[in-house]
């Protein structure tokens, strides 16, 4: 019998969610309090604190980028409330939010009479956040026409009103966020090139959450807490299972997808219970249907396991891009172990 084969398969089934696993809490360390407000444990995180740190002490435009749900607007904030800003207001705004004509006016504010509707002078987010920060985000997805108006304010530091006739000085640090390639876009002509310079004199990028796996079980633990008390159901925790459930999850949403499906359990659980798989949506729960549902009578173990080992090994080639170094140490094996089970399982 191939012994050692037969461990390391064992190894690979363990990186998925156990059905049958003990209902009992994962026995982890005390949670590490975040840092500028973000929950991290992982190495990937620590250039972005010194990133902040540095961001904070400066004057500069700071870009954030970063897949949707990484939490650029946390680290925006995180900045101006590190810096000699933070008495002063933060004031976000979601470009996307807004038509052309209507973020305009909400920026830079407009007279009475400017267009229809507009009975009386209204102040805009520029100067609302005078002597503190502005926070455009998504930046990307705004008009070329916008782009030219927020290219001067950024090179004159002053804003004219809707409408108006004179121009007023701002003293406002402008922080801004895009989920897109701005460089790349600015080849094609969809964004300005030298607004793209103007905003990223201090570019900082989020790795997104598939790329920070030691975060997911210490992020969960921190939304768990602070629902668990925002709605009054105490003592809920992580099962071993639902630790792996976590895990084994790629998270195209990143931890606002994390975050969702945790305030989601909570709410199914009863106060002191450990959350299971059966406390998840089907996006996470339903990652075992590829094995049960193809579970047949006739075959023996062996035959079974090598159909499972073979599935796992291609989700995991598949995870990692096909890189084979890559592949082996994710699933705990040596490359030339792993050459030889793709050989003896006919996997191309």
């Amino acid at each position: 019998p191939d012994r050692e084969g037969d461990r390391d398969l064992f190894k690979l089934i363990d990186r998925l969610p156990r059905a049958n696993a003990r209902r009992t809490p994962a026995k982890r360390p005390g949670l590490q309090p975040p840092v500028h407000g973000i929950v991290s444990s992982g190495p990937e995180m620590r250039e972005v604190y010194a990133l902040i740190d540095v961001a904070a002490r400066s004057r500069a435009t700071v870009l954030v980028t970063g897949e949707t749900g990484t939490g650029k607007e946390l680290v925006a904030h995180a900045i101006h409330e590190s810096g000699p800003r933070h008495r002063a207001p933060f004031i976000p705004i979601n470009c996307a939010a807004f038509a052309e004509a209507l973020l305009e006016s909400e920026l830079f504010g407009h007279t009475r009479g400017a267009f229809t509707g507009a009975d009386r002078d209204r102040t805009g987010l520029f100067e609302e956040a005078q002597g503190g920060t502005l926070f455009l985000d998504e930046v990307g997805e705004t008009s070329g026409p916008f782009q030219a108006k927020l290219l001067r304010v950024l090179q004159e530091r002053e804003i004219r009103r809707v409408g108006d006739s004179r121009n007023r000085r701002i003293d406002v640090r402008v922080l801004a966020a895009t989920n897109r390639d701005l460089l790349h876009v600015s080849n094609g002509g969809a964004f300005r090139r030298d607004l793209y310079y103007r905003l990223a004199v201090f570019p900082i990028h989020l790795p997104p959450l598939r790329k920070r796996p030691a975060d997911i079980v210490p992020l969960a633990e921190h939304f768990l807490a602070l629902y668990g008390q925002r709605e009054a159901r105490p003592g809920i925790s992580l099962s071993p299972e639902a630790a792996r459930l976590l895990q084994s999850h790629l998270w195209p949403g990143n931890v606002r997808e994390l975050e969702n499906e945790i305030h989601r359990a909570l709410t199914l659980a009863e106060p002191g219970e450990a959350l299971t798989a059966s406390h998840f949506s089907q996006t996470l729960s339903g990652i075992l249907e590829p094995i049960e549902a193809n579970l047949r009578a006739a075959e023996t173990l062996r035959e079974t396991m090598d159909r499972i080992e073979a599935w796992l090994i291609r989700q995991a080639l598949s995870r990692h891009g096909n890189r084979r170094a890559a592949t082996a140490r994710w699933l705990g094996i040596t490359r030339e172990g792993l050459y030889k089970k793709m050989k003896r399982l006919g996997i191309e």
